[in-house]
């Protein structure tokens, strides 16, 4: 006697947690042999670097330098150069910034197409170990295939059950839900490590004349000017209202102060 395809189903759903737990317990037993052959071959470090460079030139090339940085990402392949940011500031502070992401043989053409009309004032470099994330988004995305795997062998064996369908399908959608997270954690985690960041700046304080902050300041003075009347319009109004209590609080002190005054006068 065959046992009905429910019944089939019903034994498979009551195995999903065992399932699960069995999952988890080969994969824990995969990480300890991952772990000892990793500890006899030594650590692979997965590094994300990120660089920080300060350019200076003069105010007039400040948007030449932001081009010649543009133009060097759009000459590279779309997948080896993305802009990330980019903005810039005219006179007279003339400035700009650059953000990209590209591959580490891309990021020194990057400086150098720039350097050409600048100076390089500064570079720093930083990086960000992401080793262990790697390995745990990898283990988990292993982990819930595998789940998934079982949950669609389980959906064929519950044949005609509705119920059991139901639920395994139900558990399936959020497996797949969280695989799909997991597979999108790890491959952004795949391309910090592929790919590196560049954060451009470009200034032009070395490069200003000496007449260059007096300039500026003599075709502020107006506007600062009009600022500094504003500003003393707008105490004067808050003053006003101040002062004239104050003048009526003294009225009153110096006419109380005189009527007792002559109160004792009168005593004495």
């Amino acid at each position: 006697m065959h046992p009905r395809p429910s019944s089939i189903a019903c034994a498979g759903l009551l195995v999903l947690p065992m399932l699960l737990a069995g999952c988890s317990a080969r994969h824990g037993a995969d990480q300890g042999n991952a772990q000892v052959a990793q500890r006899a071959a030594g650590p692979a470090r997965q590094l994300a670097y990120e660089h920080e460079v300060d350019i200076d030139t003069a105010p007039e090339r400040v948007a030449t330098t932001q081009a010649a940085g543009l133009r060097a990402c759009r000459d590279a392949t779309a997948a080896a150069c993305t802009l990330l940011a980019s903005s810039i500031e005219g006179e007279p502070n003339a400035a700009a910034t650059l953000k990209f992401r590209a591959r580490p043989d891309v990021i020194p053409k990057l400086v150098a197409a720039m350097g050409q009309h600048a100076e390089l004032a500064r570079q720093a470099t930083r990086a960000e170990d992401l080793s262990a994330p790697i390995v745990d988004a990898a283990r988990q995305v292993a982990m819930l295939d595998d789940y998934r795997t079982r949950l669609e062998a389980l959906r064929t064996r519950a044949g005609n059950d509705i119920e059991a369908l139901i639920k395994v399908n139900h558990e399936l959608a959020e497996v797949q839900a969280n695989y799909e997270a997991a597979a999108g954690k790890r491959a952004l985690l795949a391309q910090r490590v592929e790919t590196e960041i560049l954060d451009v700046s470009i200034r032009s304080e070395r490069h200003r004349s000496f007449w260059t902050p007096i300039g500026r300041a003599l075709r502020e003075f107006g506007g600062h000017l009009a600022e500094g009347i504003s500003t003393a319009i707008t105490g004067l109004a808050y003053l006003i209202p101040w002062l004239l209590l104050m003048s009526v609080l003294g009225w009153g002190g110096r006419r109380l102060w005189r009527r007792r005054r002559g109160g004792k006068i009168s005593a004495g």
